[in-house]
């Protein structure tokens, strides 16, 4: 038998076949659009496929993945669910009374809940005797100390609505995290950088999150591709009355708008960012000395909350795709003893297998793939 976990963002379904004896991968895809088409790529047998869809299997993409399982028979599925809000702390067996409950945290993650219920309903309606499960990003960060998790406002407003930061990318920090204390087997005060599209740092103290850098919402922390990461609510405030611009309209901006693209003014591709920059471009040069200058604060106050650093880990599709990246990172780090060896970190590109970067007298440094479906595989495949 076999497993399939789904990971479904408001663009993008990622699908992944496991078995259930090993957690081996058999099939891996994605349904996507892009180049203004809808497509579906696949990676079975050792090959690679890539075929335009309809806008019907693009939306409801259920049956076009059932029919790429072949002979492959599941029986189970795993959601990566991006906000559990205070309630869903641990992986959960979906149900009507579950997903009802989850539909009522769609206000506080428009973006990133609903896409994943539509998922979850539809999945149900071809595999009704199937077992679903949901695990939760923001479940790792549950245990943060109120010191770390409150915001600085009334305390009714917690109290009342659950105003508190949540963190997110927790399937990932926590996976890499799992892989680090195989390589390094003494860390244990360790800060995991998560950079792709969205981008969030965990600090992590023996195997617990004890801060991170998103809040209540995935919005806050890092300058990411299209979102800006911590801002002033009264320039927020300011803009709207200059403007005149609507909540949802102020929202979208700082979310779509916002970050790498909204500072370049040109892209929100870290690639593209750093060739423009060659080119002379001052607003490429400037928009990546503000993402990098943002991870390195984080870095710094992190290590003064685990009071020093065992090991710093690097993911994610930023994180392990650019050299360069990396190494303004930890370039302005050496007082806090943490050096890159150019000679190992240059040209590793897209990195697939675990690398040590640092330099023999550096804390570690590691750059460990994420793998947020096998995190989800191995959180199922024994309930």
């Amino acid at each position: 038998m076999s497993l399939l976990v789904i990971n479904a963002g408001s663009a993008t379904t990622k699908f992944k076949v496991f078995d259930n004896a090993r957690l081996t991968t058999i099939l891996y895809g994605l349904v996507d659009y892009k180049y203004g088409k809808y497509i579906c790529q696949l990676y079975k047998d050792d090959k690679e496929y890539e075929w335009n869809i309809s806008l019907g299997d693009y939306q409801n993409p259920s049956n076009l993945i059932i029919k790429e399982l072949g002979e492959n028979k599941i029986n189970k599925i795993g959601f990566r669910f991006v906000h559990g809000g205070d309630k869903f702390i641990q992986t959960t067996l979906l149900d009507e009374n579950v997903i009802s409950e989850l539909e009522k945290l769609n206000n506080i993650a428009p973006l990133h809940n609903p896409p994943v219920i539509a998922k979850i309903k539809e999945f149900r309606k071809v595999l009704p005797d199937i077992k679903m499960y949901a695990v939760f990003d923001t479940a790792f960060h549950h245990h943060m100390p109120p010191k770390a998790y409150l915001y600085g406002l009334p305390y009714e407003y917690y109290q009342f609505y659950n105003i508190r930061r949540f963190g997110f990318h927790g399937i990932s920090h926590q996976y890499v995290y799992s892989v680090l204390c195989s390589l390094e087997p003494t860390a244990k005060k360790v800060i995991s950088c998560h950079l792709g599209g969205g981008a969030s740092i965990s600090a992590i103290n023996n195997g617990n999150s004890i801060d991170t850098s998103m809040g209540f919402t995935p919005l806050e922390g890092l300058i990411m591709a299209t979102r800006a990461g911590d801002v002033d609510d009264g320039a927020i405030s300011y803009i709207q009355k200059q403007t005149k611009f609507s909540e949802e309209k102020m929202y979208e901006i700082e979310n779509k708008e916002s970050g790498l693209l909204g500072i370049s003014g040109a892209t929100s591709d870290m690639r593209k960012l750093l060739q423009l920059e060659k080119d002379g471009n001052e607003r490429a040069h400037l928009a990546i000395e503000m993402y990098v200058y943002r991870i390195q604060k984080y870095i710094g106050s992190y290590i003064a909350a685990l009071s020093g650093l065992d090991a710093l880990i690097i993911t994610a599709g930023v994180g392990c795709g650019s050299d360069e990246i990396r190494r303004r990172i930890v370039l302005p780090l050496s007082t806090f003893n943490l050096q890159v060896d150019d000679n190992i970190n240059g040209g590793k590109i897209n990195v697939t297998e675990n690398l040590k970067i640092s330099t023999g007298s550096s804390i570690p440094i590691w750059v460990i793939p994420t793998n947020e479906e096998l995190a989800i595989a191995k959180e199922i495949v024994n309930l």
